[in-house]
């Protein structure tokens, strides 16, 4: 057995809530990262998402695979991320979001891959493909965070939209998070039961 490890520290402009809304915002997956193909929540509530994703392979992009993930919120500033994906591929993500100030935070994301019988080979890949993907998502994800963190400067809700009084287009308080994200029943991401 081998474990491949392998972390990045990434800041952005924007508030620890916005930061977090985009990981547990499963709409997106598949509007947003191109190599997702479909997302669906199989259950969810303030703490915990479990959900299969369709993705496209990384070299033979015409071929699709899944993977099965569970993701928790550990505290206020740690997501564990499971996942048995390609080739029954075990990971295990550990992402911290630290607000350093008012709406600027540093993201730290913990990968590790277990690695056992056959599996061993794509050891020296993983790390080049590790860091290649988290590129970019990241890149994929950035004008989102901060679109949103602007939009709620200015006083957006969600399902509401903006105030109609312009002078009222202000939000100076803390922003939060609450789990689960409020999505439409009709939303594509919802497990059909």
């Amino acid at each position: 057995m081998k474990i491949v490890e392998k972390e990045f520290v990434r800041e952005i402009e924007a508030s620890k809530a916005v930061v977090l809304w985009n990981y547990w915002d499963h709409e997106h997956l598949f509007v947003v990262h191109k190599h997702y193909t479909d997302a669906k929540i199989i259950y969810e509530d303030q703490k915990i998402a479990v959900y299969l994703l369709t993705f496209k392979l990384p070299v033979f992009s015409f071929m699709k695979s899944k993977s099965l993930n569970v993701m928790i919120q550990k505290t206020p500033e740690i997501i564990k991320v499971y996942n048995v994906g390609l080739f029954n591929l075990l990971s295990a993500t550990t992402i911290t979001v630290k607000e350093l100030e008012k709406d600027k935070t540093r993201i730290t994301m913990n990968y590790k891959f277990v690695l056992t019988g056959w599996r061993l080979i794509l050891a020296p890949f993983l790390n080049v493909m590790i860091a290649k993907w988290n590129q970019q998502v990241w890149d994929e994800d950035l004008p989102i965070k901060l679109r949103r963190q602007k939009a709620l400067r200015l006083g957006f809700k969600d399902f509401l939209g903006m105030p109609k009084d312009v002078q009222k287009r202000v939000f100076d308080d803390d922003l939060e998070l609450i789990l689960p994200i409020v999505r439409h029943v009709h939303s594509p991401v919802n497990f059909p039961l």
